[in-house]
């Protein structure tokens, strides 16, 4: 199994109040990983931490690290990171102009500046997220008109766009209806081929769908972490039971 991202001891505290107590993890390449727990007990606070976006709040204290394909996460740029690392976040943000002009927003940014060569990047991207198709022949629509589970596939493909290595995902379909969220999720199942994917999710239910691994958190510890045949089937720590058996949220 090799390894592409590994947390050391990572502990994150909000204004002294402990978010996460002392993290060890090791996250596989190209599957997906799914994070879950109870309200409050950490999950985003993990996920913003694999790429330093923990950083941009000001009332947050990190220490611990994190490692990316071996190396520190503190000694790479943010820019570098954050093209490595996606994060797509629970609400859809698609930005107020144009489908085209959201897809070419990054790549513009790094570089991409042959038309033809852009084109070609937003029908890949646009493929790869399952949209294309709903809107080949609508690219001039303002993004923030489309449906919901399509403004979060748009984000998905967005992120694409500068070829990440790793896509995390916070909640991404906490307020889509059951088709969109089958959507979403047949185009995660899709993008763990070159892709590693990093999913919070409050639906168990989901996580058992689509997840190669499970992490149970619980109060800002990371409590069990095992495949997810295994968690769900075996889980070894009785909080862990009674949270899959439905006991509390």
């Amino acid at each position: 199994m090799e390894i592409i991202l590994e947390l050391k001891n990572v502990n994150v505290s909000y204004d002294g109040k402990q978010a996460l107590s002392n993290i060890n993890m090791k996250l596989p390449k190209n599957k997906i990983t799914c994070i879950i727990g109870p309200s409050g007990c950490g999950k985003t606070t993990l996920l913003k931490s694999l790429n330093r976006m923990i950083e941009q709040e000001i009332e947050a204290s990190f220490t611990g690290d994190v490692l990316f394909e071996g190396q520190n996460t503190r000694t790479m740029s943010e820019e570098v990171l954050r093209r490595k690392i996606g994060l797509v976040y629970q609400t859809p943000t698609p930005f107020p102009f144009s489908i085209y002009k959201n897809m070419a927003y990054a790549p513009t940014y790094y570089g991409v500046k042959d038309k033809t060569k852009l084109d070609a990047l937003i029908v890949e991207k646009l493929k790869q997220a399952n949209l294309y198709e709903e809107v080949k022949d609508d690219l001039g629509k303002n993004a923030t008109k489309l449906s919901g589970g399509q403004q979060q596939r748009l984000c998905i493909a967005r992120a694409l766009t500068v070829d990440p290595t790793v896509l995390l995902l916070d909640e991404p379909c906490s307020s889509l209806d059951v088709k969109s969220t089958e959507k979403i999720e047949q185009l995660l199942l899709g993008l763990k081929e070159k892709y590693t994917i990093v999913v919070v999710t409050h639906n168990i239910f989901q996580a058992k769908r689509i997840s190669d691994y499970t992490a149970f958190m619980y109060e800002a510890e990371l409590l069990e972490f095992a495949t997810t045949d295994a968690l769900f089937s075996s889980p070894q720590h009785k909080k862990t039971q009674a949270f899959i058996a439905g006991l509390y949220g």
